[in-house]
Parts: C-alpha cells; sequence; structure tokens
C-alpha cells in the first residue's frame, strides 16, 4: 500500500483528500456500478441489523 506522508507544506484540502470517505465519494461519483453496489450493501446492512434487533425482542 502506498502511504502518504504528512508533511507541514501539505493544505488542507489534501488532508481532507486523503480522508477514505472522500476517495469512496469521489469514486462512487464516477462510476454507476460502484454507487449500486454501495446502495445495496447498505440496503443488506440495514436490513440485517433490523432483524437481528427485532429477532431480540427489543
Amino acid at each position: 500500500m502506498n502511504k502518504q506522508k504528512i508533511s507541514k507544506s501539505m493544505k488542507a484540502s489534501d488532508l481532507i483528500e486523503m480522508q477514505t470517505e472522500v476517495a469512496l465519494a469521489q469514486s462512487m461519483a464516477k462510476s454507476k456500478t460502484l454507487t449500486i453496489m454501495v446502495a445495496i450493501a447498505v440496503l443488506c446492512i440495514g436490513t440485517l441489523s433490523y432483524f437481528l434487533f427485532k429477532s431480540i425482542g427489543a
């Protein structure tokens, strides 16, 4: 994995772009397939969470 070292000359915008969430959002903006895959994953995780929550009787 190629990690960038943080130096004092880096701008705040460079540090924000290094965040995983920002990189995912940028990739999703370029790829319709990735957007659909992420939406399905979020839906599945939400459904599983709801099922588990209901199965414990809460």
